[in-house]
């Protein structure tokens, strides 16, 4: 009995154990900031673009690029929708990938989100898999793209920026979207920086 009194004498008089400590983990580091893709060479550009699912033919561009247009194309590289573009870059992946991310606004309350990623060399020869979500004004829409897209020489003679030929039909892009007579500077040069190509009438 005198023992077990001992015994429970001494354990009254230990320490308290103290409560294992839980680990901090400390939250994760912010993604790096987008960087800007770098400008694509002046000059006729062939980009071709097929939709994932799509029972439509590829579509096959050929367009007149300068540095105005390179400026305003639009992330499928089919329009000049690049001026409704907030948020647009790209960071280095591990793979040598760069990883793309867009979120552009069309206009009543319309939101585009693109993600994917770019392969080669983006100012003469990439590819690039996108995937867009279109979202707002009754919309919800998700599609993938594959876009292949190369510089493949200088522009002809007789286009000027923003000339688009698809299934033999020119178009320009600055026409379509009422900007012909808004270049600026950049009017009366050719897509390769001299003044050989046609600039749209009445520039300063």
């Amino acid at each position: 009995v005198l023992l077990s009194l001992s015994a429970l004498l001494a354990a009254c008089h230990k320490a308290p154990t103290k409560p294992a400590e839980t680990p901090v983990i400390p939250p994760p580091a912010p993604p790096p900031p987008l960087q800007p893709l770098p400008a694509r060479a002046p000059g006729l550009w062939r980009t071709i673009l097929t939709e994932t699912g799509s029972a439509e033919a590829p579509q096959s561009l050929d367009i007149c690029i300068d540095a105005q247009v390179d400026k305003h194309l639009g992330v499928l590289g089919n329009d000049l929708s690049g001026d409704a573009c907030t948020e647009r870059g790209y960071r280095p992946q591990g793979d040598g990938s760069l990883g793309f991310l867009a979120e552009c606004h069309t206009g009543e309350g319309v939101v585009t989100e693109y993600s994917g990623s770019i392969d080669g060399d983006y100012t003469h020869d990439y590819t690039m898999k996108v995937r867009l979500q279109t979202t707002g004004a009754n919309l919800n829409r998700v599609a993938t793209y594959d876009i292949a897209s190369k510089r493949i020489g200088a522009c002809a003679s007789g286009q000027k920026p923003g000339d688009v030929i698809s299934d033999g039909v020119k178009v320009n892009l600055f026409d379509m979207a009422g900007l012909g007579a808004g270049l600026g500077k950049d009017k009366g040069k050719s897509a390769d920086g001299d003044k050989s190509a046609a600039a749209p009438e009445g520039g300063d």
